[in-house]
């Protein structure tokens, strides 16, 4: 089973592709027309398949043993040129065959291409052939003095497993985590199977095995379950060993039955009527089959019988579980601390050692909380004393150090060595990345295409090839998510793709001083400042690269440029361009020279101008006839594109999105290899290309954020086409709403425009969205004057969804009712339903009848004055209860809105028992009676412009509500006015303009952040606060005061429990009460903006509590403190203030009008 799961070694993914080349019809055509030898290249091919039998062995020992790994690189460098030289021949022969093809339409562009490339060199090829079958030769003959055997399979060493037995009091950071799991081991109510398996997932070294062996050996676990066993899969999944293992760990006997079968039956009868626990360690299986027949005898176990499993596969916990998988996330630093301090230190004291103890901090962040690592390197650390070995590891890549380290981590080595070939070059590609660096998934998938590491499917695009390897990499825990949509890498991974990918990947950052290897093919400087950098002239020697991207660096260093366009010139085996962004600042002669150069490189494929100053795409770039991708995103100078663009004939992927382009040539339309075109956000285009039908293969078309009058005629005939963001809907018949008929593929999101040009209702039927199965979230859109209501209607009527769809958006429909589709319970997916701005509509479709419903917008309903129960049911045809998976529901812009039929139920079983968020904006006639009184799960409530439903609060009955904001209500002028629910920890009262007193009572007992804005007559003297008496109150923002303020805040006004205090934009505020500030002794977080008059800080100084003190657009404060006010924040650890010269920059009497609620974080 190990041999299937080894994915082979990473050259043989490189050579695979390079033979298919050479095999390839336009190469030996060519070879046969340019009379080249073509016995040369079969005794490469020869070599190369000689050298591919040891590869398996070779990088198996490349671990341990640096010779193999100095061997495999001069190996790989010798593959790489191979790979360039037949790269020229198949692009040589990509120009013979553009050229014959084009035949004289394009003569002057041709002549071009054909001279501004260096003439084809017939002896020379055969030359370099006869060279690298010499270099080839030479280290061919070196695989026995390694001894490296031919035709060795993937096996990797075994590893020790782990057992079930484990030391408690050696973990660390893993109470949440065990807690977690032991409640789904113990609980029998949120899995319905017989059979639970509870996978835990993560990335090699993670803890997953400890944190099951904790759970194994916990003594409730242990009193749950009648029988315990535990089975170290490992890399071998044995259906028979595993099997067997479980059998003798529950009856305590050897076992010498030979057959599957009657093994089984043997489990199956020890098992029947049984309560067990199973933890199967350290899963690589991915065979369904296999699984299914080890678990067969599992299901005569009693009900809540449950099955732990531990991997690093997100894919392999998808086909096991029975119910989601629980990913393991890495250690904080200080548990990771005491974790090494246990192995490094033994017993004694870390703070007996006071050097090691400040280098082994460093070490420990260093490992970016993986316990494997923090473990291991305080092992090896144990017998160390000399400072200076403790040094070494903390500065050495653990990947390239010598000796017993290089064993530290196995864990990680295994998630590379059982990947796939093929994925193993993408994952060592992503070492371009430094280390922390957030990259966004299609980026990279497109680095990749650029690059030619995805395999040619036949039913499947690039991008598609490309989105399955990403998944498979983050499925394996080496790729993970943060924020936005970005990805990384952990620092202990990224280390290993830096290892496995050698010197071919050369990354630029601050400790960087020289470039001395010639032969690296990736070179990369993202988000560096390189002012300090030596030598960077090295740089340009590297005439083999393949990838430059320089992304951040200034235009001059040391008074040159970093790479002169004679320079790049020479680079002629690029593929992948990304020039920096500051290039192109100041155009000149010198930028045009740096563009012309680009168009020498005829083996580009990817070439990146986002977010630069370029005004124009120079006609040599559209020489590059192994172009694939183009960007151009960002762009806000660029304007147009030139005619000759339509001969880039291998463009698949061109983004001009949030640029100028106000037109596109009709030349782009001979682009037949484009599958991807971008022009989200051009604002000023409003036309596409009458032709742009000939575009026959393409797939993706965004041109959102666009203002589009209409599509283009025979938009049906784009049949491949599956993403279109929008339709618009013209006036004349070229954009009819029917072409939409044949567009069968379309998927993902669709918003269609422009519905107020239908105009024969019955080609809105013929548009058939219900055929398009493929369409989760649509927009049905109306952008004009709406004249028959009844057309309207029937318009809309037939353009009813297919049924799984999951977002649907109305906006100013300009109908009376809705039809039937709309809300009707068959549309059993739909999450998330938002209505805006139907002025003509007079009440609202029957949503409470979809039964998956999450979130429900309705906005901008001018008519509605009643919801009723039309707004539950839908007369007879009503089949549940209404609003059962409600989450989120906003009402906003509703002036006539005056009545609210509430639909009570039992407490348990009541109407929006799942709601958790409510917002009324702008109904401003709601009244009182119309705020339901029992939410059990609502956490946040949000009510502006309306002062009845905010009276109406305390008389609610909200258990779970948190969260409370409240705003524009002038008619209140003390607050609160009852008592509020005591779960409020969180409040934000906004514009409440006839405020004058916070009351000392109603408040929540627990409330604990408190946030005022845009309230002034609160601070009318004497102040009447009265918040001292909120003694769970540690947050407070106060915001948008634009009256002159002496001083502020007034003693005894704020409580003493405050750790967090902002004051923002206080325009006219002198001083601070030094006096009301020694009361706060509590306050850690102090945040001072946007107080332009403010001048110093109190006499009294500031709390000696404060930890963080952060000044921002105070420049007459800000130059205080750096200056005079210096020995009042001295003992304050973390202090940041602007620049003492610095300028805001604002009209701050306008902002104070339109101020809103802002958030800081201390």
């Amino acid at each position: 089973m190990a041999a299937e799961l080894v994915g082979g070694a990473f050259l043989s993914a490189s050579l695979q592709v390079l033979f298919e080349k050479m095999a390839s019809g336009n190469v030996h055509e060519f070879i046969r027309r340019k009379k080249l030898d073509d016995g040369l290249l079969k005794k490469l091919k020869i070599k190369l398949l000689s050298a591919n039998s040891v590869l398996n062995d070779a990088e198996e020992k490349q671990i341990k043993n640096r010779a193999v790994r100095e061997w495999l690189a001069e190996l790989k460098e010798a593959i790489n040129d191979a790979e360039d030289l037949v790269d020229e021949i198949d692009s040589e022969a990509l120009r013979c065959k553009i050229d014959s093809e084009s035949g004289s339409s394009s003569h002057q562009v041709l002549n071009f291409i054909s001279t501004s490339f260096t003439a084809f060199n017939k002896n020379a090829v055969e030359s370099k052939i006869e060279e690298i079958l010499d270099r080839l030769e030479f280290i061919l003959q070196q695989k026995d003095f390694l001894g490296l055997k031919v035709g060795v399979q993937n096996t990797t060493s075994r590893r020790t497993p782990a057992t079930s037995l484990v030391e408690e009091s050696g973990v660390y950071g893993r109470d949440d985590d065990k807690e977690v799991i032991l409640y789904l081991l113990l609980s029998e109510e949120f899995d319905s199977n017989k059979i639970s398996v509870i996978p835990i997932v993560g990335m090699g070294g993670i803890g997953k095995s400890t944190l099951a062996q904790l759970i194994y050996n916990d003594d409730e676990v242990q009193k749950h379950f009648e029988i315990q066993a535990w089975a170290s899969v490992s890399d071998d999944f044995d259906v028979f060993r595993i099997t067997k293992v479980i059998f003798e760990s529950i009856t305590c006997q050897t076992c010498d039955i030979t057959d599957l079968n009657r093994l089984q039956e043997k489990l199956k009868q020890e098992l029947r009527g049984k309560k067990f626990l199973f933890v199967l360690d350290d899963i690589w299986n991915e065979n369904y089959i296999e699984w299914d027949v080890l678990k067969s005898p599992f299901e005569f176990g009693e009900h809540g019988s449950k099955i732990m499993v531990t991997t690093r596969s997100e894919k392999i916990a998808n086909m096991m579980q029975t119910v989601l998988s629980y990913k393991l996330q890495v250690m904080s630093e200080d548990d990771c601390w005491l974790l090494f301090a246990k192995h490094a230190f033994g017993n004694a004291e870390p703070g007996a050692h006071p050097e090691l103890e400040e280098i082994g901090r460093r070490i420990v962040r260093k490992c970016k909380g993986l316990p494997l690592a923090v473990k291991a390197l305080g092992g090896l650390l144990r017998s160390e004393q000399n400072p200076k070995d403790w040094e070494r590891v903390l500065k050495n890549d653990i990947w390239e150090s010598t000796g017993k380290e290089l064993n530290i981590l196995p864990a990680l080595w295994l998630s590379y060595y059982y990947l796939p070939t093929h994925l193993k070059r993408c994952f060592a590609y992503c070492s371009i990345f430094p280390k922390g660096y957030n990259f966004l998934k299609h980026n990279l998938i497109l680095l990749w295409m650029g690059e030619n590491l995805l395999e040619h499917h036949k039913s499947k695009t690039a991008e598609e090839v490309g989105e399955e390897y990403f998944k498979d990499l983050l499925s394996r825990s080496l790729f993970h998510g943060t924020q936005r949509s970005f990805y990384t890498m952990h620092d202990l991974v990224n280390d290993l793709a830096k290892f496995v990918s050698g010197e071919s990947c050369l990354r630029l950052n601050d400790s960087f001083s020289d470039v001395q290897n010639k032969s690296s093919r990736h070179l990369s400087c993202l988000r560096y400042n390189l002012h300090d950098i030596e030598n960077l002239e090295d740089i340009c020697n590297i005439k083999v690269l393949r990838t430059l991207i320089l992304d951040e660096w200034n235009e001059e260093i040391n008074g040159k440029h970093l790479i002169h366009p004679d320079q790049l010139q020479s680079m002629q085996h690029l593929r992948v361009l990304s020039p920096p962004k500051e290039l192109f600042l100041n155009e000149g002669p010198l930028v045009m020279k740096f563009l012309n150069s680009i168009g020498s490189l005829k083996l580009l494929r990817y070439l990146d101008f986002s977010f630069t100053k370029i005004e124009e795409v120079p006609d040599a770039i559209c020489t590059l006839y192994n172009l694939q991708i183009l960007l151009l995103r960002s762009c806000d100078e660029l304007t147009r594109l030139p005619n000759s663009i339509g001969n880039l004939k291998s463009l698949r992927y061109l983004d001009l999105s949030y640029t100028k382009v106000e037109v596109l040539p009709d030349t782009i339309c001979n682009l037949h290899n484009l599958h991807s075109l971008l022009l989200q956000g051009c604002c000023d285009l409003i036309c596409l290309p009458t032709n742009m039908a000939r575009l026959s293969n393409l797939r993706r078309l965004n041109i959102e954020l666009t203002n589009l009058r209409e599509m283009p005629p025979q938009m049906s005939n784009l049949e491949c086409l599956q993403t279109l963001s929008a339709f618009v809907v013209g006036k004349n018949c070229g954009s009819n709403i029917k072409e939409l008929g044949k567009l069968k593929d379309l998927q993902g999101y669709l918003d269609i425009r422009g519905l107020e040009n239908v105009t024969n209702v019955d080609d809105a039927f013929v548009a058939n969205l219900k055929s398009k199965k493929g369409i989760t979230q649509m927009l049905l859109e109306w952008t004009g004057d709406v004249d028959d209501s009844q057309k309207a209607r029937e318009v809309l009527g037939r353009l009813e969804p297919q049924k799984n769809l999951k977002k649907l958006s109305i906006e100013r429909y300009g109908g009376t009712s809705f039809p039937d589709w709309v809300g009707h319970h068959s549309f059993s997916r739909m999450k998330v339903v938002k209505l805006s701005y139907c002025n003509n509509c007079y009440q609202l479709p029957p949503l409470g009848q979809l039964p998956s419903l999450k979130e429900l917008e309705i906005a901008g309903f001018s008519m509605v004055e009643r919801i009723g129960e039309e707004f539950y049911f839908n007369g007879s045809s009503s089949v549940i209860k209404p609003f059962k998976s409600l989450e989120i529901l906003k009402f906003s812009r509703m002036p006539q809105w005056k009545e609210w039929l509430l639909i009570e139920g039992s407490e348990e079983n009541g109407i929006f028992s799942h709601l958790k968020e409510l917002k009324f904006s702008n109904c401003s006639k709601l009244n009182e009676a119309c705020l339901p009184h029992y939410l059990p799960s609502l956490t946040s409530l949000e009510i502006s412009a309306n002062h009845q439903l905010v009276a109406s609060i305390s008389s609610c009955h909200y258990p779970s509500l948190g969260i409370l904001k409240i705003e524009d209500c002038p008619e209140i002028k003390s607050f609160p006015g009852g008592s509020l629910p005591p779960s409020i920890h969180t409040m934000a009262i906004k514009s409440f303009k006839n405020l004058f007193t916070l009351l000392a009572e109603g408040w929540p007992s627990n409330l604990q952040s408190l946030e005022i804005s845009s309230c002034l007559k609160l601070f009318a003297k004497p102040m009447q606060w009265n918040l001292q008496m909120l003694t769970s109150l540690t947050s407070l923002l106060i915001c948008g005061v634009d009256e002159k303020l002496d001083s502020f805040p007034e003693e005894g006004q704020l409580p003493s429990t405050l750790t967090s205090l902002e004051l923002f934009v206080f325009t006219k505020l002198n001083s601070l009460n030094g006096k009301a500030f020694r009361h706060l002794s509590c306050l850690e977080h102090l945040k001072i903006s946007f107080c332009q008059e403010l001048q110093c800080l109190p006499e009294e100084g500031l709390p000696a509590s404060l930890s963080h003190l952060e000044i921002c657009c105070c420049p007459l404060l800000s130059r205080s403190c750096q200056g005079k006010d210096w020995h009042k924040i001295a003992h304050i650890p973390h202090v940041c203030t602007d620049h003492p010269n610095s300028d805001p920059g604002i009209d701050m009497s306008t902002f104070c009008e339109n101020i809103q609620v802002v958030h800081f974080s201390l």
